[in-house]
């Protein structure tokens, strides 16, 4: 009987010190970097909800000019709707119109959202993002906004 006495506390000793150990997310959420810093769009500070970036040169007439809302997505967290605008067949804008203002992570989830991810698409002229870690309802309900306004600027 002392035998398993001692393995349990042991294992639960280990398992307190996992527990204490754990940090939580928070900060920013990891993205992979682009592939080339000198390309990558600015955002403009101060947490605006907008991402803006001159066209890429080798990328336009890809969409109609014009701005595009996509529909608002409910989700778990809020209410996601996305923007965008196109200008000389480029993506020059990403606005969120709506996501959650909740404190905590999800208000680090929307940041990351409205400073990195909008300027990814713009980087990038399109959604290529799957899934980001740690925001899956919040990652899903922005490419289902975000999507539909793209599939209604894209070109025939």
């Amino acid at each position: 009987m002392p035998k398993r006495g001692l393995i349990a506390l042991i294992l639960s000793l280990a398992a307190l010190r996992l527990i204490v150990a754990y940090s939580p997310p928070g900060g920013s959420i990891v993205e992979a970097p682009t592939d080339d810093p000198s390309v990558a769009p600015s955002v403009e500070p101060g947490g605006s909800g907008t991402a803006t970036a001159p066209p890429s040169s080798g990328v336009g007439g890809a969409y109609r000019d014009g701005t595009f809302d996509g529909p608002a997505i409910d989700y778990k967290y809020g209410t996601a709707q996305i923007q965008v605008v196109v200008e000389g067949g480029a993506i020059v804008d990403v606005n969120s119109l709506q996501l959650p203002t909740q404190k905590g992570y999800t208000k680090r989830v929307t940041d990351f959202f409205i400073s990195d991810v909008g300027a990814r698409v713009i980087a990038d002229q399109d959604w290529k993002l799957s899934t980001i870690s740690g925001a899956t309802f919040t990652t899903k309900a922005y490419a289902t906004s975000i999507q539909a306004a793209l599939d209604q600027a894209r070109l025939p």
